[in-house]
């Protein structure tokens, strides 16, 4: 019986190293695949600058948009891909301001917290 709460352990122990490792290769992955993709460092380093960046950016999409009152040649195809086309773009426009908020009144709250504690 101890033979086999033995063998048991031991393959309890193996597993939970693979698992281990697993994760570790699926995590170096995402680092390496998406590590480009994730700008929190710069954001952090550079909150004006990425804010700027952010509204230029925003106002230049909205401007270059689509007008609402012109029409399309082409037919129900064209409208209804332009139809969820501005309706993606408004709603990365909404999600990107509300992090933009989220950041800078998480960045306030921290620089008050800081303040706070050095009274």
């Amino acid at each position: 019986m101890a033979d086999i709460r033995l063998r048991k352990k031991k393959l309890k122990d193996d597993l939970d190293l693979l698992e281990n490792s697993f994760e570790n290769r699926i995590t170096n992955i995402r680092k390496n695949i998406l590590g480009v993709f994730q700008p929190v460092d710069y954001i952090k380093k550079n909150p004006f600058k990425s804010l700027g960046t952010a509204v230029i950016l925003g106002i230049t999409l909205g401007v270059t948009g689509r007008k609402k009152g012109e029409n399309t040649e082409g037919g129900v195809s064209d409208s209804t891909k332009l139809i969820f086309s501005t309706l993606l773009l408004d709603e990365i426009k909404r999600i990107a301001a509300r992090r933009a908020a989220s950041y800078i009144s998480d960045l306030i709250d921290q620089n008050l917290t800081s303040k706070n504690e050095e009274r």
